[in-house]
């Protein structure tokens, strides 16, 4: 009530006011416009954990509401931090670390000199333990780079059940266990195909958790970024990159618009909500559905990258092909 102190906190939180996969219509558009991609059948695991647990199968009231996307959008690990919470994401620019003493109380450390109205940024990525489809379907944005971009190739592992001496099951791709007994000491950073997209033309092929933790912990520049993918890559096995290559490319054609058309399609669909908006006609779930296209056009480029990077980088030869 308004006697709480944290009354003004709480009234100064706008959570509601921005629309993240959690609140979309299940049967909307949006989630249509994923095209299967992720996050698709993950956008309400949050919602459906609350009220099954926390609910007991019972409706959620607007106040059930505002208190699970305030915690969502706006809680540290150790909860909610008047503050703290008003700092910006962005992997790229971090310029804090984050310390919690024995007393559970947080600290923003400074990592260099933060000019008077700079923004202060962190990261909401955890070290690269959450990538970029984390980031959309949890806070509703899409991130700029650099950006994690993960999915599961289910045909690639189909086969390797099927045939025990498939490359994928014998390299490991897939079981971090078997990555450490390679010769090469080769850990991804998960067991999920996964690419590092550091610019619109650079990026690490199944990064490893070295090269990912950068994220959210340091600031790195681009020059360095080169150098330390080029290292990387020359220690993947050839066959594993194109392994993920062959999936980026299965993964596209499997979708039923190109890159070139969902540019276009956004273009219509950001012209006719404009027109809507000044009509005081806006549906939410039209502009649930840009974001949503936005987010796939985001991770299609991703995919597409990694065939070019697949073809113009040096990896290390071996005898299979995935």
């Amino acid at each position: 009530g308004i006697e709480s102190k944290w009354h003004t906190y709480f009234e100064f939180d706008d959570s509601l006011g921005h629309n993240i996969p959690s609140q979309w219509d299940r049967s909307g558009r949006a989630m249509d416009e994923l095209q299967g991609l992720p996050p698709s059948g993950e956008t309400h695991r949050h919602i459906n954990w609350y009220q099954g647990v926390c609910k007991k199968g019972k409706e959620m009231s607007d106040l059930d509401w505002k208190a699970l996307i305030m915690y969502l959008t706006r809680a540290a690990d150790i909860g909610l931090v008047p503050m703290y919470d008003l700092m910006n994401h962005h992997n790229g620019r971090i310029n804090t670390r984050l310390e919690v003493d024995d007393k559970r109380a947080l600290s923003v450390i400074a990592l260099t000199d933060i000019p008077a109205g700079e923004p202060i940024f962190l990261t909401y990525a955890r070290g690269g333990t959450e990538s970029s489809v984390d980031a959309f379907n949890t806070y509703g944005f899409i991130e700029d780079y650099p950006q994690l971009w993960e999915w599961t190739d289910e045909g690639l592992m189909q086969l390797s059940r099927k045939n025990e001496n498939h490359a994928y099951g014998r390299y490991g791709m897939g079981n971090s266990d078997a990555y450490r007994e390679d010769g090469l000491r080769f850990v991804p950073n998960t067991e999920h195909h996964e690419v590092l997209v550091i610019s619109p033309t650079l990026a690490a092929l199944l990064p490893t958790k070295a090269l990912v933790y950068t994220l959210g912990n340091a600031r790195r520049p681009m020059a360095d970024w080169e150098k330390l993918i080029a290292a990387h890559h020359s220690n993947l096995r050839i066959s594993h990159a194109n392994a993920l290559a062959d999936s980026a490319e299965r993964t596209l054609a499997g979708l039923p618009t190109t890159i070139e058309e969902d540019e276009l399609i956004i273009r219509e669909e950001k012209s006719r909500l404009k027109k809507a908006a000044n009509l005081s006609t806006v549906d939410v779930d039209d502009a649930d559905a840009i974001r949503a296209i936005e987010y796939r056009l985001a991770f299609k480029k991703a995919l597409r990258l990694i065939s070019a990077v697949a073809e113009r980088e040096t990896f290390l030869n071996d005898s299979d092909e995935l």
